[in-house]
């Protein structure tokens, strides 16, 4: 199998490593989320809700972070993936979620078939970080669905460690859109924001506005910004699917992600456990 990877100096490593300490310490919300979760569409939805509701405009507007000062009533929104996951072994990932205590966490999870097919892509159509087939990489066990699903397990045994907490699943997302970005706005604090506004976002994070916006890289983040404009999978906006994984998933492959769905996954998260390969 081929090595899943991550390409980083020591030097860079350590001066992120740095910020991400102090940011951690400064955010009074975490927006975090496995990676391939759907979290840049929540992040292009918040970033266009309070761009409407304050008439603030940021050169980079996915930073939520730079939406936060002093003079502002908005809260510090550090979205993150909590310790980059998708690089460790099951046993490698942080059990200890104290540094949240007192912090509201929102938490955004997605049907583990989906993220591991578009973890796949991200590593190898996105990134240099894996070259191997999809068969060879629903078995690694570095960042493989082993370590996706320690890492909700972890989460939902520590749920009760922040000051608040909030479940975000992507398909309710997908179903409700303009519902669920107002029960993450109130969560965060923001309590009177106007359907008008919550239309204007909903609208702005179509997937096809989304798809245009990356292709032009008009956000000005490496997060929305295609990496060959001619590859479709190359793309952040890749499908915002339910249930993409089946035209990349089957036979053995399937049948391996679903035994390690259906055994080892958190009985908190039902909906995604006890799925049949002959469904």
């Amino acid at each position: 199998m081929a090595a899943i990877s991550r390409n980083r100096g020591p030097l860079r490593r350590g001066v992120q490593r740095i910020r991400r300490r102090w940011r951690r310490r400064r955010a009074d919300v975490h927006l975090i989320s496995y990676p391939k979760c759907g979290r840049t569409w929540l992040v292009v939805l918040l970033s266009k809700a309070l761009e409407l509701h304050y008439g603030i405009r940021l050169r980079k507007p996915l930073r939520l972070r730079g939406y936060a000062r002093p003079w502002r009533d908005i809260p510090y929104i550090l979205q993150h993936h909590d310790g980059g996951p998708e690089f460790l072994l099951p046993e490698e990932l942080e059990q200890d979620k104290s540094d949240y205590a007192g912090r509201k966490v929102v938490f955004m999870v997605r049907d583990p078939r989906d993220v591991l097919v578009s973890s796949y892509f991200q590593k190898t159509r996105r990134n240099a970080n894996y070259q191997g087939r999809m068969e060879d990489y629903v078995r690694e066990r570095r960042g493989g669905i082993e370590t996706l699903v320690d890492f909700y397990n972890i989460w939902a045994r520590n749920r009760d460690v922040p000051g608040d907490f909030l479940l975000l699943r992507y398909e309710d997302l997908h179903a409700d859109t303009a519902g669920q970005l107002r029960r993450v706005l109130e969560f965060i604090g923001m309590q009177d924001v106007s359907t008008e506004t919550l239309r204007a976002a909903v609208d702005f994070g179509r997937f096809d506005n989304m798809r245009q916006l990356e292709s032009r890289n008009a956000m000005g983040s490496s997060s929305l910004a295609a990496r060959d404009a001619d590859d479709a999978e190359s793309y952040k906006t890749r499908k915002g699917e339910v249930g993409g994984y089946r035209e990349y998933l089957d036979g053995e492959s399937l049948e391996y992600v679903e035994t390690i769905i259906n055994e080892r996954l958190d009985p908190w998260y039902a909906g995604y456990r006890y799925f049949s390969t002959a469904s």
